[in-house]
């Protein structure tokens, strides 16, 4: 009888643990990482870009970025880099307006699988300064903005209405001739098509 119950008691410990082990390993799998193919380096174009803040709206003919992306990363978090690189024929209200960035490069951050086009990832750009400046105009914010990037298209939409509104907020010292004040939301809208067009997969 002592035989029998040992045996039982150490099929009951084997069983535990290869049911620990198990959940342990399928934990692990559930969790993933987000991936992106090729990855590396990229360029994305742009047509028309604007910006704006308050009652100001700037429109650019064209505008370009620079960046890299990372093969792999767990939780999707500075997962990219993006750099503008270039803003082409500015213009507000008929008058020439030039476009400043602060630090570069800005963080690209993988947030989730867009709820209402499944092609789509949404993503924020974190650590941005952006400044636009023309006649009696000279506007400067911080913050993050709010885009998705589009699986099926290869292109990068930042501002669509989609999105959550810009986080990047005038700071003290802008002043536009009472167009922009302090505290006022500055938006950049623009579609960038990236080459190589990548492809970004989300944790399973």
């Amino acid at each position: 009888m002592r035989l029998l119950l040992r045996r039982a008691a150490m099929s009951g410990v084997a069983l535990v643990a290869v049911l620990g082990v198990s959940g342990t390993s399928a934990s692990a799998t559930a969790s993933g990482t987000w991936t992106v193919s090729p990855a590396g380096s990229y360029i994305g174009n742009a047509g028309t870009t604007t910006l704006g803040g308050g009652t100001l709206t700037v429109s650019c003919a064209s505008s370009r970025i620079t960046g890299s992306l990372l093969a792999s990363d767990a939780d999707g978090l500075a997962a990219g880099t993006l750099m503008p690189s270039m803003f082409s024929a500015c213009t507000a209200s008929g008058g020439a307006f030039s476009i400043s960035v602060g630090p570069t490069p800005w963080k690209v951050n993988l947030l989730q699988r867009n709820a209402s086009n499944p092609s789509r990832i949404d993503v924020s750009i974190s650590g941005v300064t952006l400044g636009m400046s023309g006649t009696g105009c000279s506007v400067t914010g911080t913050g993050t903005l709010y885009g998705q990037y589009d699986n099926t298209t290869g292109q990068l939409l930042i501002g669509p209405t989609t999105a959550p509104a810009s986080q990047v907020l005038a700071g003290a010292g802008s002043s536009c001739l009472g167009r922009v004040n302090p505290g006022d939301a500055l938006s950049l809208k623009a579609t960038y098509t990236l080459t190589p067009k990548q492809t970004i997969t989300p944790p399973a």
